[in-house]
């Protein structure tokens, strides 16, 4: 192998002379814009502790041992019927026309569990009958306002769909507490117990106050906020994930891919810091932090290097910090 890495050391070198500097010269550049790489680069690197195998520490391969990219119908979390996932982001107008919209998607022979995005007004806590947000109303999303409004939204998931069977989505923050205080009201009405029930909000209040601007109160009373629903999940709720990170907000809200990176593992500290000041055990409830279209770009490779930086980071961060 040393014989080889010094032949591909002497032939750069000789490329370098005979081929790079002349191609520099012609157009009239003091060095390459562009970087070409050997094996003789990576002469150090250590494999094992920078990359490792897929599905163990540090996880820059892979955070599985097989890849998540198989067909669909494989994918999901495991359930009596099969494997169970949540449906296509979705929702908008009354309640009435939300419920209407799965109805018509179960005729299909859509078998998931609901998505919900919800309008603005129901982001930002404000009822749908506020003069302030006239105009508004069910526009991005479901306007939610009660709890038979959630109930409504829900009358097409019973029987074999039933809240134990599904996965369920709720892409909401600042209320984050209340429309899954509605779910788990739900639950109780049909007997589901809450430690069946399979749930992912996105819970990340922190990325508001940095990209979408949907907060209602200070930051530290909603870090309260997301603190008792961290506890409550820790305790009762096992299959319920507790965030799902939003980095992707961050970066179309201007920020760098490099920016991208810091503010989501910051935030995700801050989020681990209060689980840990709760008094709660980090391997109770960092399992269920999950991120949300981490990296999204047609920078295609560039992207990988960011996933697989970002594994590592947090990696090392729940391990060492």
């Amino acid at each position: 192998m040393t014989e080889a890495i010094e032949a591909i050391k002497q032939k750069r070198q000789e490329w370098e002379e005979k081929v790079l500097k002349p191609a520099l010269h012609r157009f009239n550049l003091t060095e390459s814009p562009t970087e070409f790489y050997t094996p003789a680069d990576i002469e150090d690197f250590d494999f094992l502790t920078r990359v490792g195998f897929p599905g163990q520490y540090p996880f820059t391969a892979a955070t599985y041992p097989t890849s998540p990219y198989i067909p669909a119908p494989r994918r999901g979390l495991p359930s009596a019927s099969g494997l169970v996932r949540a449906a296509t982001y979705s929702g908008y107008g009354t309640a009435e026309d939300t419920r209407n919209y799965y109805k018509e998607m179960q005729k299909r022979g859509q078998r998931r569990g609901p998505n919900l995005a919800f309008d603005l007004p129901t982001q930002c806590g404000y009822d749908s009958d506020n003069p302030l947000v006239r105009g508004e109303v069910g526009k991005t999303g479901v306007a939610v306002d009660t709890l038979r409004d959630f109930e409504m939204i829900y009358e097409p998931f019973q029987g074999d769909l039933e809240l134990d069977k599904i996965a369920s989505n709720f892409t909401i923050n600042a209320p984050c507490n209340i429309i899954i205080s509605m779910f788990f009201a739900l639950a109780e009405k049909r007997e589901v117990p809450l430690s069946k029930l399979r749930a992912t909000p996105q819970n990340d209040i922190l990325k508001e106050f940095i990209a979408r601007g949907t907060y209602i109160f200070p930051p530290r009373p909603s870090m309260r906020m997301f603190r008792d629903s961290l506890v409550f999940f820790t305790r009762y709720c096992p299959n319920v994930n507790i965030t799902s990170i939003g980095g992707y907000h961050i970066r179309g809200a201007g920020a760098t891919r490099e920016q991208d990176l810091a503010y989501s593992m910051a935030i995700l500290i801050a989020y681990l810091q209060e689980g840990v000041n709760a008094g709660l055990d980090v391997d109770s409830f960092a399992p269920r932090f999950t991120v949300n279209a981490f990296g999204g770009s047609m920078d295609f490779f560039k992207e990988i290097a960011f996933q697989r930086a970002a594994r590592r980071m947090w990696a090392k961060i729940l391990k060492e910090k």
